[in-house]
């Protein structure tokens, strides 16, 4: 018989206690319905357009800045066309960020000077990873319809953007 660590039965027991809301994910369990998708999409890209501004304003690295500038253009188009297909489907976007998104923003406004940028970019590698994953299963496994299209076009890009801050950020 195996003993599992304190910590080990902890966390299990965490995990089995969460339970997903009603109507996050599709009968098929783990392919998010087309509200989630729409939410959780608009969510990382206001994330990834604030992260950028403050860039804009406070980073010093030219390569970061130039990285942070596309971001903003590239999402601000994504989260037009993401509007565009959730009206579509007659899906209702919340404004702004969530908790968990506002508290990733407000450790990077804490970061120092010194190292702001590199903890930007490090922000940029789990956020765009994420929406990587979260975009991949809705294109492959959600029905069809605008949304589904959204994601299909946009994976590109996502895929982009993952490549090139990985190029970015020091080991």
């Amino acid at each position: 018989m195996k003993i599992f660590s304190r910590p080990v039965v902890i966390i299990a027991a965490m995990t089995l206690s969460f339970s997903i809301p009603p109507g996050i994910c599709s009968a098929q369990g783990d392919i998010p319905t087309p509200p989630a998708f729409a939410q959780k999409a608009a969510l990382s890209n206001t994330f990834e357009i604030e992260a950028a501004k403050l860039v804009l304003d406070r980073g010093r690295d030219p390569v970061a800045k130039t990285f942070a500038a596309d971001m903003i253009s590239d999402h601000e188009r994504a989260g037009v066309a993401l509007a565009n297909a959730a009206g579509e489907e007659h899906v209702q976007l919340a404004a702004g960020l969530d908790d968990e998104h506002f508290q990733k923003l407000e450790a990077l406004k804490s970061s120092s000077d010194k190292d702001f940028d590199q903890a930007y970019l490090s922000t940029q590698v789990s956020a765009h990873e994420d929406a990587v994953r979260l975009f991949e299963n809705y294109a492959k496994n959600s029905p069809g319809g605008p949304l589904k299209s959204f994601a299909e076009k946009t994976l590109g890009t996502l895929r982009t953007h993952n490549v090139r801050v990985h190029g970015l950020t020091k080991d």
